[in-house]
């Protein structure tokens, strides 16, 4: 399958990249409700659809090397989304790697990681960081096969501190 990795622009894209986000978090937050009984509204104090809107312009603010979001098609198809923050100084964060759930299973999510992955070697960092859920069992694979190993949770995390204990931090340093 041919992928286009087109960055994301709020004007061209905002509505598809609102809709993916409220999909990834709603998600999330089913996950969430079932192994803790919180609600992911409750711990980011506003309903999904009103933070994707506050925070999707600080998602996609970052230009290279600074940070990058991409929306991937297949011809006018989106199948997902991925972006690469800048932290601090030579570490990089992995955002939103996310799917559509009628994409999945062909290997869309490791041509995302290895695209940020790449991009973060030419923007010269030397780790990156993510923070995955421990429900999210098939990303957990593929950090782990792209050299990601857990550590302590990092400040710059967005997750809300009440799930920290559970949730998986991971870093890859990056040759």
């Amino acid at each position: 399958m041919d992928l286009d990795f087109v960055r994301a622009d709020l004007e061209q894209h905002r509505e598809l990249l609102i809709n993916f986000n409220i999909e990834y978090l709603c998600w999330i937050d089913d996950s969430v409700r079932e192994r803790y009984g919180l609600s992911l509204p409750g711990l980011l104090g506003m309903p999904i659809p009103d933070y994707v809107h506050s925070s999707l312009d600080k998602l996609c603010e970052g230009t290279p090397p600074n940070g990058v979001v991409y929306v991937v098609f297949n011809g006018e198809a989106a199948l997902g989304m991925g972006g690469l923050r800048r932290i601090r100084d030579g570490v990089g964060e992995i955002k939103r790697i996310y799917v559509s759930r009628a994409s999945r299973g062909g290997g869309i999510g490791a041509k995302i990681l290895d695209r940020l992955v790449r991009d973060a070697q030419s923007f010269g960092y030397q780790e990156l960081v993510l923070d995955t859920g421990p429900f999210m069992t098939s990303a957990h694979r593929l950090y782990e096969a792209a050299g990601f190993a857990d550590i302590p949770p990092y400040a710059e995390a967005e997750v809300p501190e009440a799930l920290h204990r559970d949730w998986r931090f991971m870093r890859c340093r990056l040759s």
